[in-house]
């Protein structure tokens, strides 16, 4: 089924720091907005050129008591794909249909103690979580930037965060240790991290050295890691150099996949709706079930458990180890 979207109207727009704005989005007609929880975002459908429409997922990152709105922060970035150059170039008062809000990175009910970690713009679904956490929950936030002008919503945090600007990746690793090692020998501390993926690794770097397990890591990534060419991908060793039959079972329709070629893109060429939005393995909108075959996984989004079960992958990324794959699609 194809997500509802919901008319959306910028009501302001604010510098944060250099380069990131934020957005206030309210309901186009007055109705509610639907109600969501901290690590939550929404997906924002923009102009992507003549006929096309992007469409990008940006965490919601509302301040304390702030109702009746979504907040999101962007960052503008020099190697756009499209999203942040429009998001940037959008006015108050102009209209974007919006997804109602979807969380892959709640918080942890269980822990005691919660430490947030953020990499530069990764501070937007932290920022809701510290907001919902401090005076209930015993949590602290720690964010690193490029320079203080980078930081964003320093202003209402104060002294309240702790806050890295301008380490070399030295020093970032030394400042993670000092941060980590507190905590090593209680289970019942959650960490949850946000940022460039080279960031994120050093925090699962300093947790694995001070012995601390990665279950007790919570995180949401921008993109997907390299992955390695497959041997079905390259044609070493495959028969098909990278070509496999898909079939989705509930369409009833079976297609080839050339090699190079995502599955979602095969899929719109066959009628076939799967939602997506990242389109690169990391925010779930696509994740679909296996019926037959052995997926070749990908994506930053999944566990190893799930990855090792077979029965689930995100196809826009991911493909097959052998020559035929069947989805519940």
């Amino acid at each position: 089924m194809t997500q509802t979207m919901i008319r959306a109207t910028i009501r302001s727009i604010r510098i944060e720091a250099d380069d990131i704005r934020s957005f206030e989005l309210v309901s186009s007609d007055g109705t509610p907005l639907p109600a969501w929880q901290p690590g939550a975002h929404v997906q924002v459908a923009l102009p992507g050129g003549p006929g096309k429409t992007l469409q990008r997922a940006y965490s919601l990152c509302n301040h304390v008591g702030e109702a009746g709105c979504y907040r999101i922060a962007v960052k503008r970035e020099p190697a756009s794909r499209g999203g942040s150059r429009a998001m940037h170039a959008l006015q108050v008062g102009d209209s974007v249909e919006i997804s109602a809000p979807r969380n892959l990175f709640e918080l942890d009910p269980a822990a005691q103690r919660h430490v947030l970690i953020a990499g530069g713009i990764g501070i937007t679904p932290l920022y809701a979580m510290f907001n919902a956490l401090r005076g209930v929950a015993a949590c602290e936030l720690h964010y690193f930037v490029r320079s203080a002008a980078h930081a964003a919503f320093v202003d209402r945090l104060g002294d309240q965060i702790k806050l890295h600007a301008g380490l070399d990746a030295n020093q970032t690793a030394s400042a993670l240790a000092a941060i980590v090692q507190p905590h090593a020998s209680d289970s019942r501390t959650t960490f949850y991290t946000c940022g460039p993926a080279a960031f994120m690794a050093a925090v699962e770097a300093a947790l694995t050295a001070a012995g601390i397990p990665l279950t007790q890591l919570r995180s949401e990534r921008f993109g997907a890691e390299p992955q390695p060419a497959s041997a079905n991908e390259a044609g070493s060793g495959g028969s098909n150099k990278g070509e496999f039959r898909i079939v989705f079972a509930r369409s009833g329709i079976e297609a080839e996949v050339p090699a190079g070629t995502p599955i979602i893109e095969v899929a719109r060429a066959c009628g076939v709706d799967i939602p997506t939005s990242c389109e690169q393995g990391v925010c779930g909108a696509c994740l679909s079930d296996v019926l037959e075959g052995a997926p070749e996984h990908h994506d930053g989004y999944l566990s190893d458990a799930e990855r090792a079960s077979g029965r689930i992958m995100l196809p826009c990324v991911s493909r097959c180890v052998g020559t035929r794959l069947v989805l519940d699609r």
